[in-house]
C-alpha cells in the first residue's frame, strides 16, 4: 500500500480507501515479467506457491530501498514470510537476480 509492504491479513479494507495498492498481479507490465518474477523463475525460487506472493511483494518494497543487498540483508527482509518448501536458498538467489536486473534498469 502506497509503496510499502504490509500483511494484508492485518489490514482492514477501509484502510485502503484512496490509497495506491499494488498486488502481485500488477508486477508484470506489457507482457514482461518484473525482475522479481523473472528471478523466481530463473533461480527456482518457488515450489508450492504458498509464500510466493508475499515474497514477491516483500521483495518489491525491500529492493526499492536496498539496490545492492547482501544475502544476510535479504534473509532479514524475508524473515516475516514463511516458506514451507525451499529452505530460502533459491529465494535469496532470486532476490539477488532481481536486484542485479533492477540495477541494470530492468524496473
Amino acid at each position: 500500500m502506497d509503496g510499502r509492504a504490509l500483511k494484508s491479513c492485518t489490514a482492514f479494507a477501509v484502510q485502503a480507501d484512496g490509497r495506491s495498492i499494488t498486488t502481485v498481479e500488477g508486477l508484470e507490465q506489457d507482457g514482461k515479467l518484473h525482475p522479481l518474477q523473472d528471478g523466481f523463475f530463473q533461480e527456482h525460487g518457488l515450489q508450492c506457491g504458498y509464500c510466493t506472493a508475499g515474497m514477491l511483494m516483500t521483495g518489491l518494497a525491500f529492493l526499492s530501498e536496498n539496490k545492492n543487498p547482501t544475502d544476510d540483508e535479504i534473509r532479514h527482509a524475508i524473515s516475516g514470510n514463511l516458506c514451507r518448501c525451499t529452505g530460502y536458498v533459491n529465494i535469496v538467489k532470486a532476490y539477488q537476480h532481481a536486484a542485479q536486473k533492477m540495477r541494470e534498469g530492468g524496473a
